[in-house]
């Protein structure tokens, strides 16, 4: 009798493929990168688990479960291997973290991309391989929630780098859950931890995608917001508070009712300074502790402070400035993203210091005005600028904004109306912005509002698109041309799969309205490729063009730039 094989009978070295690749943890897909589209193995369930099918179903969607800083998703990979595609393919190999369906697990994705007829990557066939699950102290710094104060200021600091050379505030929310060491006594020790992981979990929930959020000092959390607006600070700490008290909290020591206090500080109307922000903030907390507790409180500039130093208040100087005819303009280009050729300009306000003291710092400026109710003087008087820079220039096409202080203001349609009256020549070339906040309280008035706006001839975009919780049905009501994408979700394209899946839903939804679509904040070329691959109408940012100066003297000769 024969020795047996050790390979085993025949029958047994016919191995299923689909069983093989299921117990290694590996399932092939194939990706047309130029629709989206995402197939799979037959095996997929068995080895990624109860995974959505509509996250399947779509690269992008997929590359929104990467794990933020644990490596490059695929995108990433195809897009920063370099190569030329000779009729083989390129090969790719990356490696994430990525959450199944509430499993963290790292994952090798590897594969060959092909070249479409445009030279660029068409789609990609590969191989995704399940390692083994992340360990919480794996992941990188950002992930640890709990720091400490020194840490935080280092936060703060790196943010205002980042966000204030291109003007853009950044606000600093420190919230405390309220007599925690009552609850300690009531609950304990395990039942309080209990309570901070729900907090932070309740908070987390309503952040927006570009805000951080950060514990320190047992039960205070910080949450750093960039691009929020100064009028809107307070909207925002109430939308944390009520997350923290919209219902009783669970705890293994039974049901404790939690709540949260809030201070902020506003950078760089308060200060530039990242420990000053953080102080600030903090102090603004302890005025909260003794107030309501439903109550935030927003760090203000003191005035008898500037009055002791000699120094005039910035709305002072500015209504002096307005009086004084020394309101000007400064023209940011708008850019198709296909040709890079200049479509429109942004007109933005810029206030000059007497005397030839240089500009007023427009980012500390605004929320000032608003506060003290001047910014609808400000609003019109750019208004009355642009439409005597559109008489002179029948070459331009300018967009103003309209703050949401003014829109609330019935006077201020009075003075569009009499500013665009009879002027349609002007008024066709005119784009008027607001935000996308200013159309959440009293829907119907803006609809009415911005149709008043649009019979005079004018184009309606909305701004800062994606920062607030406007509905489709809301969207579909306004009579809007143009959806300008918050740029903080530009900005993170390069580091976030999460922004860039929320851009790409975004831009479907403008496709979907049939409006065209601005992204803002567009620094470098990977940014602009990714957008102009993915279908975006126009760019904005420092990459195509910085804001200049305009100088209505010499309305024929190149404009002044302007330090920003």
């Amino acid at each position: 009798m024969p020795a047996p094989s050790i390979f085993g009978s025949r029958d047994e070295r016919i191995v299923d493929p689909r069983s093989l690749l299921s117990s290694i943890g590996e399932v092939v897909y194939t990706w047309d990168i130029a629709t989206d589209a995402l197939e799979w193995g037959p095996n997929v369930a068995e080895v990624l688990g109860p995974v959505a099918p509509a996250v399947l179903a779509r690269g992008l969607a997929f590359a929104g479960l990467v794990e933020p800083g644990s490596g490059r998703s695929r995108y990433d990979a195809i897009y920063s291997v370099g190569g030329h595609d000779f009729g083989d393919g390129v090969v790719y190999r990356t490696r994430y973290a990525a959450d199944l369906a509430g499993r963290k697990m790292w994952i090798e994705d590897a594969g060959r991309w092909f070249v479409g007829m445009d030279g660029r990557p068409a789609r990609a066939r590969g191989v995704l391989r399940l390692e083994r699950a992340v360990r919480a102290e794996e992941l990188g710094a950002e992930h640890h929630d709990l720091c400490d104060r020194a840490s935080l200021v280092e936060h703060v600091e790196t943010a205002l780098a980042e966000h204030l050379p291109a003007e853009r505030g950044l606000v600093v929310l420190i919230g405390a859950i309220d007599e925690l060491a009552r609850l300690n006594d009531d609950f304990g020790h395990e039942a309080t931890d209990e309570i901070i992981q729900e907090v932070q979990e309740r908070l987390r929930s309503v952040m927006r995608r570009r805000d951080h959020l950060m514990r320190y000092s047992g039960n205070r959390f910080a949450i750093l917001l960039s691009g929020c607006p100064a009028s809107q600070v307070e909207v925002a700490a109430q939308r944390f508070i009520k997350a923290v008290a919209q219902s009783a909290i669970e705890t293994s020591r039974g049901i404790a009712l939690a709540r949260l206090r809030v201070g902020a500080a506003v950078a760089p109307d308060l200060s530039r300074e990242g420990g000053v922000l953080v102080a600030a903030a903090e102090n603004a907390l302890a005025g909260a502790k003794a107030g309501a507790v439903d109550e935030a409180v927003i760090a203000r500039r003191s005035v008898a402070r500037e009055a002791r130093g000699g120094t005039v208040s910035h709305d002072i100087e500015a209504v002096v400035a307005l009086n004084e005819r020394r309101v000007r303009l400064a023209l940011q280009p708008v850019v198709s993203a296909a040709t890079r050729v200049p479509v429109f300009s942004e007109a933005l306000l810029r206030v000059e210091r007497a005397q030839g003291g240089g500009f007023l710092a427009t980012p500390e400026l605004i929320p000032v005005l608003e506060r003290r109710g001047l910014i609808r003087l400000f609003d019109h008087r750019v208004l009355e600028l642009v439409m005597t820079l559109l008489s002179e220039q029948p070459q331009m096409v300018l967009s103003v904004n309209v703050s949401p202080r003014s829109l609330a203001d019935p006077e201020w349609l009075d003075a569009f109306l009499a500013c665009t009256g009879g002027r349609s020549a002007e008024t066709s070339r005119l784009i008027v912005e607001v935000t996308e906040t200013a159309t959440i309280d009293d829907s119907a008035r803006m609809v009415k509002l911005l149709t008043r706006i649009k019979e005079q001839g004018a184009r309606i975009a909305i701004d800062d698109f994606g920062a607030g919780h406007t509905s489709l049905r809301h969207l579909r009501a306004f009579p809007i041309d143009i959806l300008k994408l918050d740029g903080a979700f530009t900005q993170n394209l390069r580091r976030s799969t999460d922004d860039r899946f929320f851009v790409r839903t975004l831009l479907e939804l403008a496709r979907h309205l049939e409006v065209e679509t601005v992204a803002e904040w567009v620094d470098d070329d990977l940014q602009a490729a990714m957008l102009r691959d993915w279908g975006v109408t126009y760019l904005q940012g420092h990459l195509v063009g910085k804001a200049e100066l305009w100088q209505p003297d010499r309305a024929q000769a190149e404009p002044l730039r302007e330090a920003v």
